[in-house]
């Protein structure tokens, strides 16, 4: 699996389509798409309930800390 940390905007965008279209097809990926669209009326604080449902702020600190130290273990090329 490709290590998108230091990808663009651009290059996360043009990835994702391609994720999306290869694993659900053209068709599926449309309706994807047009699912979120609609869904896009969520305001921030939904969204970011949506995403850390069920974290406490200890769960997103220690996520925080493991990924920065993943980051930057020698001879990394992420």
């Amino acid at each position: 699996m490709q290590k998108t940390q230091h990808l663009t905007d651009e290059e996360i965008d043009r990835l994702g389509y391609q994720a999306l279209k290869e694993r659900l097809g053209i068709v599926g990926a449309v309706r994807f798409v047009s699912l979120q669209a609609e869904q896009a009326g969520d305001d921030y604080a939904e969204i970011r309930n949506k995403i850390l449902e069920g974290m406490t702020v200890q769960d997103i600190y220690e996520e925080a800390v493991r990924l920065e130290a993943q980051r930057e273990e020698p001879g990394r090329k992420d």
